[in-house]
């Protein structure tokens, strides 16, 4: 089975669990986001990775700056919170950050998220059908993260939670749940961004108090389209290093790309984790669009 490096942190759950994670965030860097406060006013774009993570990062920073992509690059603009150790000047220099609107974003699971319900920050969730994310995750896992093996290598330590962040269905289940228990959780999927990217953008104005105009929303909508973002140096994460000759950080942006790498048998053992595992609690994905 291909491997590739990683770390192991613990989960937050239990004394003995662990989580897979990038290999440069590790236990201390967990360790020290515990002394990062959270405020009222900070707003967290949350997602597995490879769910719409830039997409959504993209729609909340054009609403709070007027529609405007302005002078930073978006990952500065939206930080990466666990990623902080080795951005933005230091991971202490991001705790330390004051403002009396702050925009982050991050791949946490929900037991790990700081301060989680004791402030009233709002956290907007975005989940993709996990078929898609598993092919894209697959090539982000070979383009930036040092993996070497096939996507049938791959598919198996997926499905297994062995990539880092652990299980998606883990991952989405928890924050789904959390969205319905709390009024300052809006779990938004990616097939509807795709949809009804209008309305989406919306409704995300509307759950972080952003009061929205007709010329707003057009300027959101018409600068968090893919096509767009994917030449917008500040938006399509080009500049990160990756290797030669992979698909870049803004792929396809497409709903049923899964269909081009599953085999009969892998869709077949797939679904039924599927259907454990998400439909069996009543979340449900559209795993492909007819336009």
């Amino acid at each position: 089975m291909a491997d590739y490096k990683q770390a192991l942190v613990k989960d937050g759950k239990n004394p003995e669990g662990l989580i897979v994670f990038p290999a440069f965030i590790t236990q201390k860097e967990i360790d020290a986001l515990k002394d990062f406060r959270v405020g009222d006013r900070d707003t967290f774009v949350v997602a597995y990775p490879k769910s719409g993570t830039t997409w959504m990062e993209q729609i909340v920073h054009l609403l709070a700056h007027n529609g405007e992509q302005g002078d930073k690059v978006l990952s500065e603009a939206v930080p990466w919170l666990e990623g902080a150790a080795t951005r933005y000047g230091g991971l202490e220099n991001l705790i330390k950050t004051s403002g009396d609107r702050r925009y982050f974003h991050t791949h946490f699971p929900l037991s790990l998220m700081p301060m989680f319900g004791e402030t009233k920050a709002k956290y907007i969730y975005v989940a993709r059908n996990p078929k898609d994310n598993a092919v894209s995750y697959y090539y982000h896992a070979l383009s930036k993260m040092g993996y070497e093996g096939s996507w049938s290598e791959f598919i198996t330590l997926y499905r297994e939670g062995k990539v880092a962040y652990g299980s998606i269905f883990d991952h989405v289940w928890e924050w789904w749940k959390a969205s319905q228990d709390s009024d300052n959780v809006m779990f938004v999927k990616y097939e509807d961004m795709k949809k009804d990217l209008a309305q989406v953008v919306t409704d995300v104005a509307s759950f972080i108090d952003i009061p929205l105009t007709s010329d707003l929303l057009d300027a959101v909508v018409a600068g968090s389209e893919f096509s767009a973002m994917a030449i917008n140096p500040k938006a399509n994460l080009d500049w990160v290093p990756q290797r030669e000759g992979i698909p870049k950080h803004m792929r396809k942006g497409i709903v049923g790309d899964w269909k081009n790498h599953f085999s009969s048998e892998e869709t077949s053992i797939f679904d039924a984790l599927y259907q454990s595992r998400m439909v069996h609690f009543g979340l449900e994905f559209e795993f492909e669009l007819t336009y």
